[in-house]
């Protein structure tokens, strides 16, 4: 009984991450809770001792989240809206100041949007979600390394598509 409620404390903990990741793969909103749903359930019915048995229970149920997302987007199940939809614009002073930044969140949005699967992913488990660059890289099965060039390389590839717009009006 005692185990149940830590494995719950736990859950809940990481429950908002496992829809933010789910959402961010499958875009829409209710496929993301129902990601969100099986992967718990998942995670219950492996069993306490295999549970105990993770170095992070955080770092495993991403990467569960993560090939759950990627099976149901295999299977043309997902329905798709816009990368958008998940970041709020910041609340600013002035009217003109709330345009220009929710200006620069939309061409920002649509860089990330274009960016490849893998790199969008990353940008979101680093830059939303937080996790360090082991946890990544044990989600998504590749050398630390590789995280961190993949990220260095795709921030400066957002900065120079940003800078390009702000300097000419053009994408």
């Amino acid at each position: 009984m005692i185990a149940d409620q830590q494995f719950l404390d736990q859950i809940h903990e990481i429950q908002d991450k496992i829809f933010r990741i789910s959402k961010r793969i499958l875009i829409s909103e209710e496929e993301a809770q129902d990601a969100t749903q099986e992967v718990i359930i998942k995670l219950w019915n492996l069993g306490i001792e295999k549970r105990n048995g993770f170095k992070s229970m955080e770092a495993y149920s991403i990467s569960m989240a993560k090939n759950y997302c990627f099976d149901r987007l295999k299977s043309k199940q997902a329905q798709s809206l816009s990368f958008k939809d998940s970041i709020e614009v910041p609340t600013t002073v002035s009217a003109l100041n709330k345009i220009e930044a929710s200006d620069d969140l939309n061409w920002l949005m649509h860089l990330i949007d274009q960016l490849p699967e893998k790199e969008r992913i990353i940008i979101q488990l680093r830059e939303i979600e937080h996790l360090s660059f082991y946890q990544i890289a044990s989600i998504l099965e590749i050398p630390e390394a590789t995280v961190r060039v993949y990220l260095s390389r795709t921030r400066k590839k957002l900065r120079n598509q940003y800078l390009k717009i702000q300097n000419h009006g053009l994408q």
